[in-house]
């Protein structure tokens, strides 16, 4: 695979919460770093560094349930930051106006085919806390053997990196969704416990045990139109 295709993440990248102000605030980041350190984890399954074409099966699968787990767990991060954020209001922008082209040049643009937009993690959607994503394989009774391409793999890898690298600018988009959400008059969102929790290390679990009864009390307040 074509190294350019991903983008560098350095080891040592300060990818920390950062300004904890309470209780609240040294969790988040202390769940962070823990995500952080379960990705490189998942990084170092896959030998990312090496950005091999195809995986291994195996390699393939317990790669693709971690990130499934840790998905959910900076997804409840994510949300835990932006329930405690104080949005300002939005300032309408005027339309931008693109530049007039150079004479004799010709706007051909429409010609090209769309390109693959790169994979983003999902932080809001029907659910606050979705788990739509696919498991990994075939369908039931169906078996092939063999390695499979890691594209798929390396691609949740750098959504995740993504979140974690800029967890407040996330949180302050995310925020702005719950609130419309809110305006509109949709339904309470609810917070379950993760599934499997008991499978990551034990510092990743137990913030993995705990997001659910923070989530949902920052969520008591969904219904009060005060």
């Amino acid at each position: 695979m074509n190294r350019s295709l991903h983008p560098p993440i350095q080891p040592n990248s300060d990818l920390r919460y950062t300004a904890p102000m309470n209780a609240t605030d040294d969790f988040i980041a202390h769940g962070l770093e823990q995500a952080r350190y379960a990705l490189l984890n998942v990084r170092n399954l896959t030998d990312m560094v090496r950005a091999p074409v195809m995986l291994r099966r195996g390699v393939a699968q317990r790669a693709a349930s971690r990130l499934k787990l840790l998905e959910v767990i900076v997804r409840r991060l994510v949300l835990l930051i932006a329930l405690g954020l104080r949005l300002a209001p939005v300032r309408p922008r005027p339309p931008g106006l693109a530049a007039p082209l150079p004479p004799g040049v010709e706007d051909v643009t429409h010609t090209y085919p769309a390109l693959a937009a790169p994979r983003r993690l999902r932080l809001a959607g029907r659910a606050v806390d979705p788990c739509a994503a696919p498991p990994f394989g075939l369908f039931p009774c169906s078996f092939r053997a063999g390695p499979v391409p890691a594209a798929p793999v390396f691609a949740r890898i750098i959504a995740l990196h993504r979140v974690l690298a800029a967890p407040e600018a996330h949180a302050k988009r995310l925020a702005r969704t719950l609130d419309r959400l809110k305006r509109q008059g949709e339904p309470r969102p609810s917070c379950l416990p993760v599934a499997g929790a008991y499978r990551l290390r034990p510092e990743l679990g137990l913030v993995a045990s705990a997001l659910p009864g923070l989530v949902n009390a920052r969520l008591e307040s969904w219904n009060d139109t005060s």
